[in-house]
């Protein structure tokens, strides 16, 4: 009872105030300790733990003391999730914490390590790689990932792999195709150990992969990575191709996002690639290409002689561009896709425009297209347009697609203009324009 007669927060049941600690972080967590008896022991069976080396400042000593201190005190149940940032000063203490959390049959274990004085010598305990209870682990390092030759990861379903130097090709390959595996994220890694690898675990179904910016190119010496995608359902790549992605048996493929680090050295080594990339996309449902990508591909138009028909998209997002609007006219690989794509249904630009002339497989007397894409006449219903300002180049374009696009039902463009008076002037123009007042949505923002 407190002094007014009612109940006080320690006459809660102890699950319920563990379950309120479970909001706090470690630290904050261990410092309740100090309020009552009733809390002394209650953080001691917590079961998510973090440790933040950043939050302790320059206090290096103190960081890894309580570490320790919050382990050994700690009681025997089990880890739900484990967390660890820091820098690898001490290699054999830090090895024993993540034991400790591997011998409390952990679930989640999440570590970043920076550059400390170990760093490149650090060799995570074997123990983790044959952890049973594992479901999800997360990697950030600045170094060699250093890998047992047997790896047995039963349940792990979600693994994530930032900034690590790939040790071999037996036990990389190893690490990348549990057969449990779900959901595989390889983010700014490096493959220069490597001459080829296989990514194919039987029940993927999400890969998302980020290549780290190079400025030495490799050439002949580029690891191939071939990912056959059996039980893919959304694949992400983002990068220059310093090395040679290919995506096969992908039938099952709903979503993907393709995006390239333009460099104009290579532009042509670049544009193959992407193109083998676009090729093993053309079963893919919803597709996001960023303006780069549409960019390198124009660098090699002898590619689509033979454009791979993409049967099963129907959704196209040509995502934001910080410099440059779309331009119609000039971005051929827009309308090779639109070409192959008969079943598209929704198309979405983040800008566009028809500057100078009128694209090149257009009449000039009556802007109709010769020929016109197959989806323009049949299934395309929808266009949606962000970023307009109402210039005469983006109007020309939305001319453009009102005239050709007869199957649409709706286009809805969304302006970033403020002022009314300006705002008036834009719904003016576009309802001049043949088509819009009965399709037409204007949206401010």
């Amino acid at each position: 009872m407190d002094d007014s007669g009612g109940k006080s927060i320690n006459d809660l049941p102890d699950a319920l105030l563990q379950h309120i600690l479970s909001f706090l972080g470690t630290k904050d967590a261990v410092r309740t300790s100090i309020l009552s008896r009733k809390w002394e022991h209650l953080w001691k069976s917590l079961s998510n733990l973090e440790f933040h080396q950043c939050y302790f400042k320059a206090k290096r000593k103190i960081f890894m003391n309580s570490v320790e201190r919050v382990l050994l005190l700690r009681d025997s149940s089990n880890i739900e999730k484990f967390t660890l940032s820091c820098g690898i000063d001490d290699a054999t203490r830090t090895r024993t914490w993540v034991s400790a959390a591997v011998n409390r049959n952990v679930k989640e274990l999440c570590v970043n390590f920076y550059e400390g004085e170990e760093s490149e010598s650090f060799v995570f305990p074997l123990c983790l790689f044959t952890c049973a209870t594992l479901t999800k682990l997360k990697i950030t390092s600045h170094g060699v990932l250093r890998l047992p030759s047997s790896i047995s990861l039963p349940c792990l379903k979600i693994l994530s792999l930032q900034h690590v130097v790939f040790p071999d090709e037996d036990s990389t390959q190893q690490i990348l195709n549990v057969r449990s595996l779900e959901k595989l994220k390889i983010r700014y890694c490096d493959w220069k150990n490597l001459k080829a690898i296989t990514i194919s675990a039987p029940k993927l179904r999400s890969l998302d992969i980020c290549e780290m910016h190079r400025n030495d190119l490799r050439g002949s010496d580029a690891c191939h990575v071939m990912i056959f995608g059996t039980a893919l359902t959304f694949f992400s790549f983002s990068g220059g191709f310093w090395d040679d992605y290919c995506l096969f048996k992908s039938s099952s493929l709903v979503e993907a996002y393709f995006d390239v680090y333009a460099c104009y050295e290579r532009s042509r080594e670049i544009a193959h690639r992407a193109y083998k990339h676009i090729v093993g996309l053309s079963t893919v449902k919803h597709l996001t290409l960023t303006p780069d990508v549409l960019e390198v591909l124009d660098c090699a138009p002898e590619l689509f002689a033979h454009t791979p028909t993409v049967m099963n998209l129907t959704s196209l997002r040509l995502s934001e561009s910080f410099f440059d609007c779309l331009d119609l006219h000039y971005c051929d690989t827009v309308w090779h896709i639109l070409y192959s794509s008969p079943h598209l249904k929704a198309l979405s630009f983040s800008s566009i425009e028809l500057s100078d002339e009128l694209p090149t497989n257009c009449a000039k007397d009556d802007w109709i297209l010769e020929p016109v894409p197959p989806c323009f006449q049949s299934c395309l219903k929808c266009i949606e347009i962000r970023d307009f300002v109402g210039l005469i180049d983006e109007l020309h374009a939305v001319a453009l697609l009102l005239k050709n696009a007869i199957a649409l039902d709706d286009m809805v463009i969304t302006c970033r203009t403020s002022g009314s008076e300006a705002q008036r002037k834009i719904r003016e123009q576009l309802f001049e324009l043949p088509g819009w007042s009965e399709i037409g949505r204007l949206n401010f923002v």
